[in-house]
């Protein structure tokens, strides 16, 4: 009896070693064949294909649900075709497997301006404020805004932005100079500009600026920054 009990063993320990290495050999064939998928894509976006690199990563997508990377990437062609509210679908899912990735978080705010989900999007911008380095969730935040026309929401963004970044860096500056220049704020700009001019009394380019809005340019343009 207890031969017969030690071959029923055997044989299944047998068994099992042959699945498993079935499993293994399924699994790397898999993963394969997926990379194949990932490589044709690629080709498929260098050359401006956009129609092939949407069928491969569909396929991508149906064999390997909840992949991140194929989620984003399917997205993204989806966005270039005009399938907006599709790449909304998968640039999300996207951010929720990999929450933190700003690349997939920002092409998931443009698919939500392309769509005019303006709800959505200031819904996103604000629970991922924190996300991104330091000082820049409201300077994205103002950004996308802006992209959506909701102006007074980006003009609040920038200013957030000025006052978390506590004067030590000219971008939240400059970015809202941008913003008084894109709705036709000259003297807006042109403080901002000269709030921006103190961290580089010497920029050609901030100079520039204000030569053209009329301002003699100078480091006695420079204003220390108010926040």
């Amino acid at each position: 009896m207890k031969r017969a009990s030690a071959a029923v063993l055997a044989l299944t320990l047998g068994l099992s070693g042959v699945l498993g290495g079935c499993n293994t050999a399924g699994k790397v064939k898999r993963t394969l064949a997926l990379n194949d998928l990932q490589i044709k894509a690629g080709i498929a976006e260098d050359q401006g294909d956009w129609q092939e690199a949407y069928d491969i990563w569909t396929e991508y997508v149906d064999r390997r649900p909840h992949s991140a990377m194929a989620e984003y990437r399917l997205g993204v062609v989806e966005m270039r075709l005009g399938k907006y509210q599709d790449a909304v679908g998968h640039l999300r899912v996207a951010h929720d497997l990999q929450p933190g990735n700003i690349e997939t978080l920002e092409a998931l705010a443009e698919a939500l301006v392309a769509v005019g989900d303006t709800d959505g999007l200031m819904r996103l911008l604000r629970e991922s404020v924190n996300e991104g380095p330091e000082g820049s969730g409201y300077l994205r935040l103002g950004r996308y805004a802006t992209e959506a026309g909701l102006l007074d929401e980006a003009r609040e963004a920038y200013t957030l932005a000025i006052v978390n970044g506590r004067g030590e860096s000219a971008e939240p500056y400059m970015a809202m100079a941008d913003f008084a220049r894109s709705i036709g704020d000259e003297d807006a700009e042109i403080r901002n500009l000269r709030y921006a001019l103190w961290f580089d009394k010497n920029s050609a380019t901030i100079n520039d600026r204000l030569s053209a809005l009329g301002m003699i340019p100078g480091p006695s343009l420079a204003l220390q920054p108010e926040f």
